[in-house]
């Protein structure tokens, strides 16, 4: 009894191995194939789609987003700060502002590195996000570089602190927002 037991348990592991074969050959049989039409089109889709992919996993594109996260991090404690007291305290806005700015600036290095490596292949496809990114960039550079001025003023006006700090969020909040972005990054 022992002996037919043994015997039957290869034996089963075949015929399951068979059917799971067969099953899948059958299923593999019924997707339609795209006319020869659509095949361009599904293959341009599906480059970029990788190449979006591709750019969100890039080490150019995780380091960015982590700056911008530090950035934004540094505006939300200076908002916070001035919001609170009415007033700017500089032993607290100038670090910030100066890091905000080197945040900032690795940010941007780090974009335009991921820009390269990307190809031109891949930028048509995407030009509309491109297109988004740069305008959070530049909104971001004009505000940030106006907060700098009012923090280094002999009095800076709380007011046009808080509210440059509010733009600043504002950009980096877009960015997270923007199509293609696997897991936004929460900005308040």
């Amino acid at each position: 009894m022992k002996a037919q037991k043994h015997s039957m348990v290869p034996a089963a592991a075949s015929l399951l191995a068979l059917l799971m074969c067969g099953a899948t050959a059958t299923g593999m049989a019924q997707v339609p194939t795209p006319s020869p039409g659509k095949m361009p089109q599904q293959q341009d889709s599906m480059k970029r789609m990788q190449g979006m992919s591709g750019m969100m996993e890039g080490p150019h594109h995780v380091l960015a987003m982590a700056y911008r996260d530090n950035l934004a991090t540094f505006a939300r404690a200076l908002q916070e700060q001035v919001t609170k007291s009415k007033t700017v305290n500089l032993d607290l806005a100038r670090p910030a502002v100066a890091e905000m700015r080197r945040s900032f600036d690795q940010m941007k290095q780090h974009h335009q590195a991921q820009m390269t490596m990307m190809g031109d292949q891949t930028k048509p496809s995407m030009s509309e996000m491109m297109q988004q990114m740069e305008t959070h960039l530049t909104a971001l550079s004009n505000h940030l570089t106006a907060l700098e001025s009012e923090v280094n003023a002999s009095t800076p006006d709380p007011n046009k602190v808080s509210e440059h700090t509010t733009e600043i969020l504002k950009q980096c909040a877009g960015m997270s927002a923007m199509p293609g972005n696997a897991k936004p990054h929460q900005m308040n």
